[in-house]
């Protein structure tokens, strides 16, 4: 499969991680813990379950330019997700990311797949990204 990379991972490699879709629009300010990295909002379904090295499904976002701030937070603890795929690119997260990369910090990649194409890909399924945007599902 094949999505387009947005923002590659810093440095650069390949990314890889347990698939999480979130289901409902999510903002990362009020919706993400910049504690510990999980969902933090109570409307979720997700609520509870920890963003930190897995591939992030993101249909659709919501909220405020303070994401940018909650992600670069996220990657500065080491609890960031390792890639989100998103069905729009978001200037918000791409800045936190592009920041974290700045101050040379492993950050994540931020890829785009259209939604039809996210949904085909399940749930926990270990994923695995290259720089080009090639993913494929790692066995195990």
């Amino acid at each position: 499969m094949q999505m387009q990379t947005l923002v590659a991972a810093a440095p650069a490699r390949t990314v890889q991680g347990r698939v999480l879709h979130i289901l409902e629009p999510i903002s990362f300010w009020g919706g993400v813990s910049p504690l510990d990295g999980t969902l933090s909002d109570p409307r979720s379904r997700q609520h509870g379950r920890a963003l930190a090295n897995r591939v992030v499904f993101i249909r659709e976002l919501r909220g405020s330019s303070s994401g940018s701030s909650v992600l670069l937070e996220l990657v500065y603890k080491r609890v960031a997700p390792s890639a989100i795929v998103l069905t729009e690119p978001d200037a918000i997260l791409t800045l936190g990311v592009l920041v974290a990369s700045e101050m040379h910090w492993p950050s994540p990649a931020i890829f785009k797949l259209p939604l039809e194409k996210q949904l085909a890909i399940a749930e926990d399924a270990m994923l695995s990204i290259d720089m080009t945007g090639h993913a494929s599902i790692v066995a195990g």
